[in-house]
C-alpha cells in the first residue's frame, strides 16, 4: 500500500514546475525573437549610418529644418557656414588618445536662421596640448566654413549661444583651418552597434535547452524504474 502511494506521488503531474518552466521558456522565446529584430534594425542602423557619412555635405540649416520637424538626421555630413565673429577663449574637453592626453577644442558656429542661433562644432585635435592633462588656455577664431558629421547627442556648451542645436559638429575639414587644430572624426559609431542583436541564438538555445532538461524530467517521472 505504502508503495502504491509513493509510486502515485511520483507519477503525479508537476504542475507548479511545469508552469515555471512555461515562464520561463516563454521569456527565453521573447528575448529571442527581440534579439532579432534587434539585429534588423542594426542591420539597417549600419546602411544608414555608412551612407550618410559618405555621401556629399548637405546645407546644415536645411538638416536642422529636418530634424525641427522630428526626423533623425545624426550622422548626416553637412556644410556649415557660419556668421563672421571675433576670435574668443576656446573650451576644451579632454580625451585619451593612443594613451596620451589631448585637448579638442569647441567652438560656437553662429547661425542665421532660426530656430537655433548655432551649433557647437568639435574642431579636432589641439596639436600642441598632446601629453598633457590639463585643458589650455587659447583663444581661436570661430569657425567660417566647416564640413562635418552631425552627432546626436547633448551638445557641449558653447560660448554666446543662446539656443544651440541639439547637436555636435565634428569637423572633417575648416575653411580655413584653425590654427595649431587637427581636424579629427570621432570614434567609428558603427563599434557601438557591434553586439546589438547578436544574442539570439543563446536565448533560443537556452530556450531549447530548458525543453530538454524538463522533458527528461517528466519521462523519469512518468516511467520509473
Amino acid at each position: 500500500m505504502t508503495e502504491s502511494l509513493v509510486n502515485t506521488a511520483e507519477r503525479r503531474f508537476p504542475i507548479g514546475l511545469t508552469l515555471a518552466t512555461v515562464v520561463v521558456f516563454v521569456v527565453c522565446c521573447a528575448l529571442g525573437v527581440w534579439q532579432l529584430q534587434r539585429a534588423e534594425w542594426k542591420t539597417h542602423e549600419l546602411a544608414r549610418i555608412e551612407a550618410r557619412k559618405h555621401a556629399p555635405p548637405m546645407p546644415l540649416t536645411a538638416v536642422l529644418a529636418r530634424a525641427v520637424k522630428g526626423e533623425d538626421v545624426s550622422f548626416t555630413r553637412v556644410v556649415a557656414d557660419c556668421l563672421p565673429g571675433l576670435a574668443t577663449p576656446a573650451e576644451f574637453h579632454m580625451i585619451s588618445d593612443n594613451g596620451e592626453w589631448i585637448a579638442r577644442p569647441l567652438g560656437p558656429c553662429h547661425l542665421a536662421e532660426k530656430p537655433f542661433d548655432g551649433i557647437a562644432v568639435d574642431r579636432g585635435f589641439l596639436t600642441s596640448s598632446r601629453g598633457s592633462p590639463n585643458p589650455p588656455t587659447l583663444s581661436l577664431p570661430t569657425p567660417v566654413r566647416v564640413v562635418g558629421v552631425l552627432y546626436s547627442r547633448p551638445a557641449p556648451p558653447a560660448r554666446g549661444l543662446n539656443r544651440p542645436a541639439p547637436f555636435v559638429l565634428v569637423a572633417e575639414q575648416e575653411m580655413p583651418a584653425a590654427p595649431g587644430v587637427t581636424p579629427s572624426p570621432y570614434p567609428d559609431a558603427t563599434d557601438n552597434l557591434q553586439y546589438v542583436g547578436a544574442y539570439w541564438l543563446t536565448w533560443f538555445g537556452l530556450a531549447a535547452a530548458l525543453a530538454g532538461v524538463y522533458a527528461a524530467m517528466l519521462w523519469r517521472r512518468t516511467h520509473p524504474k
